[in-house]
């Protein structure tokens, strides 16, 4: 049984901006005891966190459960938080890490393989992919969720930063400027990561025998 006794409503309106007072108000409460007041926490970020889990993983099942280990993995932090960066910023890096968790551990469901193609049109597809614009026709939704499950194993390969990096600027549709706040280093250090991120991830995805 969960420590917090919250549920997902997606349906919800989005929850209005809030000052960081007011949320380091309610961290303080649940950290004295009053437990049930993380579902305040919840309330205010659970459709973010929605929409980068579904992002990375295409799959709202797999994404429900990527939301629900983040909001444990943050209840059980919460104490580690101390306002050096602001609560969505942190929570971010909570997402991002279990999202990246939830694809190692599921990687037997990523298992799919991209139609051989010349380098530059493959690579255009993965361009595509990962800012969201691919067409969502029926004759091409199950080649766009195949080619995000490729794609997520391939990216579940680069080095820590380029895959973070890669996941919040083209998954999360974050700025290069929020990005290095989340992943802590200046915005020229992102866009190297980014470029060597797409660089590997070419190469990756053109090896011969890549599954």
């Amino acid at each position: 049984m969960h420590a917090y006794d919250v549920q997902l409503n997606t349906s919800c309106e989005i929850t209005p901006e809030v000052s960081e007072a007011h949320i380091r108000e309610i961290v303080n409460a649940v950290l004295a005891g009053e437990t049930e007041r993380f579902g305040e926490i919840f309330n205010l970020f659970h459709k973010k966190v929605y929409a980068l889990a579904w992002n990375i993983t295409g799959d709202y099942d797999d994404a429900m459960d990527v939301v629900q280990e983040c909001f444990l993995r943050t209840f059980r932090a919460l104490s580690s938080w101390r306002g050096r960066a602001k609560f969505s910023t942190w929570l971010h890096r909570i997402a991002v890490n279990t999202a990246i968790d939830y694809i190692r551990r599921q990687s037997k469901h990523y298992v799919r393989r991209l139609t051989p193609t010349g380098e530059e049109e493959q690579d255009d597809k993965i361009q595509r992919l990962a800012e969201g614009i691919e067409t969502k026709t029926p004759a091409t939704e199950l080649e766009r969720k195949e080619l995000r499950q490729t794609l997520m194993r391939a990216i579940a390969q680069l080095r820590g930063r380029q895959r973070k990096c890669f996941l919040l600027r083209y998954f999360a549709d974050l700025p290069i400027k929020e990005v290095a706040q989340i992943v802590g280093c200046g915005e020229g250090t992102v866009k190297r990561h980014l470029f060597r991120a797409r660089k590997h991830l070419r190469q990756i995805l053109m090896r011969p025998g890549q599954k």
